[in-house]
């Protein structure tokens, strides 16, 4: 072989084995190229859809109770019946003088209404019962009619007379010339008039 030949061999194998050595030592080493880390950036999720509520089922109106249990409309009261008699076959009555009402009361063109014995009299020195034996009585079959009844002992026995009548507020208009009467306080069962010819006051109680 010549010289160059072997030269060159000789630098080939050494070039050969640097090679294979780092390598090895490298290898046995376990210093491998560390690995590339790459960072993962964090995937952006979806946002979660949140499922709506469920809406609540609209709160059924409650019908209002159509027949309630509503008090009951009082009943228009009756008109008052009176018949037109004075009542002969009862007794006349006797009246309380301390019950006499000294005011208005109800609706007097009703309160009227009815039979009213004439039980006392005050002629300026309070309220005196009629005399012994003075039946005197007034019954109104409505606030137009007046049926005036009397019976005296010695002067009449039984005396009706009927008549047509105005009710002018509180007063009592009596046909004719005659001078009437004037109711000044009433209450149910109870009346006080003035005597429009001469002032004296009657107390008059509902039979």
């Amino acid at each position: 072989m010549s010289r160059n030949f072997v030269f060159i061999a000789t630098g080939f194998l050494a070039s050969t084995l640097l090679l294979s050595g780092c390598a090895a030592v490298g290898e046995g080493q376990g210093e491998s190229s560390p690995p590339v880390v790459t960072e993962e950036k964090p995937t952006a999720q979806a946002p979660v859809e949140e499922a709506p509520e469920a809406s609540a089922p609209p709160a059924k109106e409650e019908a209002p109770a159509e027949q309630e249990a509503s008090e009951p409309e009082p009943a228009p009261e009756a008109p008052a019946v009176q018949e037109e008699s004075c009542g002969w076959d009862s007794p006349a009555i006797n009246g309380d003088s301390g019950s006499a009402p000294s005011s208005p009361g109800d609706a007097l063109e009703r309160v009227i209404i009815g039979a009213w014995q004439h039980t006392h009299i005050d002629s300026g020195s309070g309220f005196e019962p009629l005399n012994s034996g003075t039946d005197i009585r007034y019954v109104f079959p409505s606030a137009t009619r007046l049926l005036y009844c009397q019976d005296v002992a010695g002067a009449t026995s039984q005396a009706e007379n009927a008549a047509d009548i105005t009710l002018d507020g509180t007063k009592i208009v009596l046909p004719g010339s005659a001078p009437g009467y004037t109711v000044t306080g009433w209450s149910a069962d109870t009346m006080v008039w003035t005597n429009n010819r001469d002032g004296s006051t009657y107390l008059l109680a509902r039979r």
